[in-house]
């Protein structure tokens, strides 16, 4: 599996997203993870918060250029790959990823493609030409949109073929790589001295004060604060056989009882818009709210 995920990152230029979530503390922004495969609230960052600022503050600016560079990252990869339709798919019961996924393939559609949009439970695949299928096996996907973690699609009956499928995948599968958050550990060994990584260990941090968070989880499962070698808050779920990792405490200032984590969207590369999310708890959830923002 790993030379092909490498061989991944080195041959596809397919992905179009992903947001890196920030705690901003003494003015200093410290790097929390970065959600490479499955990134939602992208709805509510693009779209939302914009008529949000136009209705009650369309005096002001907002960074935010979301939507635009959607359009213009599908385009340039419809250019690049001669693409011509894009099949989308992600559990359909779940409100928050159909929501996401139907906006993503909305600014596809903008771009010039053609769109259709189906349950990932639907997803085929024919061993003969080596391509995922749409559903009942009508159509060979060229191309593949889905909102629905690679940790999952690789336990599913086609993950055996997610190496070597003729069907392009967005996000690429080496975005499975940066999604682990092993890779805090491995960024932090790299980069000790950076000012936006914290100390990051696969064991417990003697100074007593860390967040132990499994390698692979969603939603701020199975989180644990720990200060002072105390529980500080912990969260439950289903996660946590893979292993964790052990990432310095950030201890971040609550604004009127509500602790914020800034996510940064990135869209073809490029930094092009923010979100806020922020819950009555220290570990951000689902179920955390979406704050839009202005510049003023």
């Amino acid at each position: 599996m790993v030379p092909a995920l490498v061989e991944s990152w080195e041959r596809d230029d397919l992905s179009l997203y992903g947001r890196f979530d920030f705690a901003y503390v003494n003015r200093e922004f410290k790097l929390l993870e970065f959600n490479a495969d499955t990134p939602t609230s992208i709805y509510e960052a693009s779209i939302v918060q914009w008529n949000w600022k136009e209705e009650l503050f369309n005096d002001k600016t907002q960074f935010n250029n979301l939507h635009e560079s959607l359009v213009e990252s599908w385009e340039s990869i419809a250019r690049q790959y001669r693409l011509r339709t894009v099949h989308f798919t992600c559990i359909e019961d779940d409100v928050e990823d159909m929501t996401s996924t139907a906006y993503l393939a909305e600014t596809a559609s903008q771009a010039g493609l053609s769109t259709t949009l189906f349950d990932i439970k639907e997803l085929g695949h024919c061993e003969e030409d080596n391509f995922f299928y749409t559903p009942d096996n009508e159509e060979a996907i060229e191309c593949l949109f889905k909102l629905y973690p690679y940790e999952w699609m690789f336990s599913e009956d086609f993950g055996e073929h997610l190496p070597n499928t003729k069907t392009k995948l967005i996000e690429p599968l080496w975005k499975s790589i940066m999604s682990n958050k092993y890779m805090l550990k491995i960024l932090y060994d790299l980069f000790p001295n950076s000012e936006y990584i914290l100390k990051c260990s696969d064991s417990p941090l003697e100074s007593g004060n860390f967040c132990r968070k499994p390698i692979f989880s969603r939603e701020g499962a199975n989180v644990t604060l720990v200060k002072d070698s105390a529980i500080l808050e912990k969260t439950g779920g289903e996660y946590g056989s893979e292993g964790y990792i052990f990432q310095e405490l950030v201890e971040i200032e609550a604004q009127d009882g509500m602790y914020p984590v800034l996510g940064s969207w990135v869209v073809g590369g490029v930094s092009c818009g923010m979100g806020i999310r922020e819950t009555k708890s220290r570990i951000t959830d689902n179920m955390s709210y979406f704050i839009p923002h202005i510049v003023d």
